[in-house]
């Protein structure tokens, strides 16, 4: 079976990306906007990788009856594994990922402030262009699920995730 003895895929990757939320009650509110993350990946065999990272996206929205400003951040914090080859001597590397998802969310506003940690899904998938030496582009398209709980006896959770897509530039070390 083979192992992870000279391979060179461990990477540290910063990466910008697209974010859209699935929600049309989130997409209502607050508009797609610019989400920054990092990932690390570490190999395990020739096509698989631990698969690891954490997103911020910020945005600032009106309410939908007063107009007043309205403030969403989510944080994901992810682990899972990503199914791909590890090794730099191909150009051109296709990679899909999936992982479990710990969310942080906050919502402030003049009606109050809203948060919580919940537990959702991460899947990526993308292709790695390698570059000169360690140095690669990641183009990736990534779905997050989550569900933001409601608060009060008839509350309703709120789908927080959503479609992003995205570029990373990848480190290998």
């Amino acid at each position: 079976m083979p192992g992870t003895l000279g391979l060179t895929a461990r990477e540290v990757e910063p990466r910008a990306g697209y974010f859209m939320p699935s929600s049309r009650d989130v997409r209502a509110v607050y508009p797609n906007g610019v989400a920054f993350g990092a990932d690390i990946s570490v190999p395990l065999l020739d096509v698989l990788s631990v698969w690891g990272g954490l997103d911020y996206f910020k945005k600032t929205g009106k309410l939908t009856f007063t107009e007043e400003p309205t403030t969403l951040r989510l944080m994901p914090v992810f682990l899972g594994l990503k199914l791909g080859s590890v090794r730099r001597s191909r150009a051109v590397r296709p990679y899909a990922a999936a992982a479990a998802g710990y969310f942080s969310y906050k919502e402030t506003n003049v009606i109050g402030t809203a948060s919580g940690r919940r537990l959702g899904l991460v899947a990526q998938a993308g292709l790695l262009v390698g570059l000169k030496g360690r140095v690669s582009l990641d183009f990736h398209a990534r779905y997050t699920m989550v569900k933001a709980a409601g608060e009060g006896a008839d509350a309703v959770a709120t789908e927080l995730g959503g479609f992003q897509g995205g570029l990373g530039i990848g480190l290998g070390f």
